[in-house]
């Protein structure tokens, strides 16, 4: 799913139209979408060898997932689930400040349920407070301020973002977008 977010929209449309393939692990189907996927990341990666920017892509939703992980013990999800909730945040976030329209926040959304992955999470406000201080760990946090992997559209994407963390909160959780 995070390919066809960042890099290809034809994909994220197979994904739509083909899930049903891929969960009953059709192999024709399988192997057509895992080469696709393979290509993208060997793409985005031999233009960015040393990780200095496009490479950046690749961590669309793992800001908040990888927080998620860490907060959680690396107990309670597992990666994909916790970057599944990462990047539907993420889409909101770039509704919000990309311009990505709110279908395809939606399209986003549904495919995930559709897999069967997480696409929220309930947190305490000492929760809240523990997510922060993990994502400002994250290696893509630059001068303290935490910087996302931002969707335009689908299919495109634009790193480096920041975010104000009443932003964050407020997509995270709005019933606790009034911690300090």
């Amino acid at each position: 799913i995070k390919y066809g977010i960042i890099h290809d929209a034809e994909l994220f449309a197979r994904l739509e139209r083909d899930l049903g393939k891929l969960l009953k692990l059709d192999p024709k189907t399988l192997a057509e979408v895992v080469a696709r996927c393979c290509e993208i990341k060997a793409q985005v990666v031999s233009q960015d060898e040393t990780e200095s920017g496009l490479r950046a892509i690749l961590n669309f939703g793992h800001t908040i997932g990888h927080a998620l992980e860490a907060i959680s013990r690396y107990g309670k999800y597992l990666h994909g689930e916790a970057i599944s909730i990462g990047q539907v945040a993420a889409a909101e976030l770039s509704a919000a400040l990309a311009g990505l329209p709110q279908i395809d926040v939606e399209r986003i959304t549904d495919l995930f349920r559709r897999a069967g992955l997480p696409t929220s999470v309930k947190l305490s406000k000492a929760q809240m407070k523990q997510l922060f201080a993990a994502m400002r760990l994250d290696k893509k946090v630059s001068g303290g301020q935490i910087r996302f992997v931002l969707a335009r559209r689908i299919g495109e994407v634009a790193w480096g973002q920041l975010v104000p963390d009443e932003l964050i909160r407020e997509t995270l959780d709005p019933q606790l977008s009034a911690i300090d």
